[in-house]
């Protein structure tokens, strides 16, 4: 039996070993540098965006009119938001539509306070994005959509959110899947890599889908527990037949 079992666990042992460079981030290989830059641009507020905006006046009134909803609920800010519709506009109350899209937090915040002065007198704004999401499947811990409050994260603070890569994760083949101005676009990420840091597709912006593969050891891991698991099943059963057999 002994003589049957073992070679069937070196054979599982050995299918299932995952190569040491598709376990590491940023590997540091000999003459790789230690420093990059990486162009942040700002991110403009785009169609389906959610924005956080509260009004500020010495004029207590006004305070009441445009923050009421926010002292009765008594919610965190982060809750509160306008969306922005598919056409750039967010719909603000007794003022109307005002339209927002490729425009800077900064910018719009200044637009917002113009458009408000027209019918308010000394009247701040404090705006912020709000509620944006990522979905990040595949080999990953917590998989699902998780919410952020900046207006951009990092690869790797997205999968900090999902629990981190799990075992079986390829940290060398990653998807990242992008939906801007009616594109879908496919980047592939080798997370191994430390001049990952430079690409555009470092920062992941509201709505992307981030996918992590299997390493090829999960699918031959799978394919031989169930080998062994049959082989396993067999030999108890023979054993049990030839025990039988000898009783009789």
């Amino acid at each position: 039996m002994n003589k049957i079992l073992l070679p069937l666990l070196i054979i599982l042992l050995v299918c299932s070993c995952i190569p040491t460079e598709k376990l590491k981030y940023t590997i540091n290989k000999e003459n790789t540098p230690n420093k990059y830059s990486n162009d942040r641009s700002e991110k403009t507020i785009q169609p389906f965006d959610y924005l956080y905006i509260k009004i500020y006046s010495l004029d207590e009134k006004t305070n009441s009119i445009f923050n009421s909803d926010n002292q009765s609920l008594n919610v965190n800010e982060q809750l509160i938001s306008y969306s922005v519709n598919d056409k750039g506009y967010i719909s603000f109350p007794f003022i109307g539509d005002i339209y927002v899209k490729d425009l800077t937090i900064d910018k719009a915040k200044i637009i917002i306070e113009k458009e408000l002065n027209k019918y308010l007198n000394n009247v701040s704004v404090r705006l912020r994005f709000v509620g944006n999401k990522i979905t990040v499947l595949g080999e990953v811990k917590v998989p699902g959509n998780h919410t952020f409050y900046d207006e951009k994260i990092t690869v790797f603070q997205a999968l900090g959110l999902a629990g981190d890569i799990a075992d079986f994760g390829d940290k060398t083949k990653v998807t990242l899947i992008r939906e801007a101005n009616n594109n879908i676009t496919y980047c592939y990420i080798d997370l191994t890599k430390k001049d990952i840091v430079t690409s555009q597709d470092y920062y992941m912006l509201p709505n992307d889908i981030l996918i992590v593969d299997p390493v090829r050891a999960k699918y031959r891991a799978l394919h031989n527990y169930n080998f062994v698991y049959l082989m396993l099943a067999s030999i108890s059963a023979i054993s049990s037949a030839i025990f039988i057999y000898k009783s009789i």
